[in-house]
């Protein structure tokens, strides 16, 4: 696991994969990611990228504004 650290956050990396395992806040503590909990689902969920699939004309909107993709 690799730490990257600021005065804001504290995030682990896995290895391999380079897949986020933590994103916690050191002003709160608050966890942001899925912590792989084995009552529900023991695994973490990759964040892909800037987008799973395709979109639309190869253009999408974020508050108002185009970009294409």
């Amino acid at each position: 696991m690799v730490v990257l650290s600021n005065d804001e956050l504290a995030v682990q990396v896995a290895e391999h994969g380079a897949e986020l395992s933590s994103i916690v806040a050191k002003a709160t503590g608050k966890e942001y990611l899925w912590q792989a909990d084995p009552a529900f689902w023991k695994r973490h969920s990759p964040v892909l990228f800037p987008i799973v699939g395709s979109v639309w004309e190869k253009k999408y909107r974020v508050d108002g504004k185009e970009y294409e993709l």
